[in-house]
């Protein structure tokens, strides 16, 4: 019965706390090691192993299987790190020491650093369940409509320096999520952009994306297909059009 101690002051609820916590630093020691196979060993900001990689060792090698026939990964591996890993950035130290931030060497935006970063994620469309094509232009999607608020197709946009730079020429929609991801631009120069739909505020009259001046829209990553888009292409203009609020010069606060 419960309190019936076994020897000295040690009983069965003594028994059941330590137990307890046994368990609990287990499920501690699991779970960190599960966290560490991607994005280890750490490394410095030169891409130099790190001198401190913690208490906690590398977990041993797990292949997954993707779905859809889209092979294996194995993780932790260093065939894996090398492919999400930028090298050559166009960046420099501004101290000696580490634990600094490293500033842009030349145009930021183009060359993808510092707010304006992206990751080398692969180059293929995020898929649903079915292994279709999660982000599709709203002309592509059947079924879906603008139920709600104001649609902006046709709308002219207007850039952070209050420059028109051309109109709306569809939306691109999450198809699983039912959720708009990204407004479709048709430039004056009869160039199509992806701007996030996150980065755009819609008025009764035109769009306006705030975070970039009309110099910098022709700069926007583009897509190698019209009727999808890479998560490396997401990673691309998301980083552009989001790094235009520190380095996109001449924005005015017009409305």
């Amino acid at each position: 019965m419960v309190g019936v101690t076994f020897f000295g002051n040690f009983d069965l609820a003594s028994l059941a706390i330590w137990l307890f916590w046994g368990f609990f630093a287990l499920l501690i020691y699991y779970l960190q090691t599960e966290n560490m196979r991607e994005g280890y060993p750490l490394e410095t900001e030169d891409g130099a192993i790190a001198p401190n990689q913690g208490p906690f060792p590398l977990p041993k090698p797990k292949t997954f299987q993707l779905p859809h026939g889209k092979g294996n990964v194995v993780v932790p591996s260093a065939a894996n790190e090398a492919a999400h890993r930028r090298t050559d950035l166009a960046m420099a130290r501004t101290a000696v020491s580490d634990g600094f931030p490293h500033a842009p060497t030349g145009d930021a935006m183009d060359d993808g650093v510092g707010p304006a970063s992206w990751t080398p994620r692969v180059d293929e469309p995020e898929l649903d369940g079915h292994g279709h094509a999660k982000i599709v232009p709203m002309r592509m999607a059947q079924g879906f409509s603008v139920s709600a608020g104001r649609d902006p197709r046709g709308l002219p946009v207007q850039a952070g320096d209050l420059e028109v730079v051309g109109r709306i020429s569809d939306m691109w929609v999450d198809a699983p999520e039912q959720m708009v991801r990204y407004l479709e631009v048709e430039l004056n120069s009869g160039g199509h952009r992806l701007i996030p739909m996150t980065m755009a505020k819609i008025w009764s009259d035109r769009v306006r994306i705030n975070a970039i001046t009309s110099d910098r829209f022709e700069g926007i990553p583009t897509t190698k297909s019209q009727a999808t888009v890479t998560k490396l292409e997401e990673d691309k203009i998301s980083g552009y059009v989001a790094g235009g609020w520190m380095y996109a010069k001449g924005r005015k606060r017009g409305h």
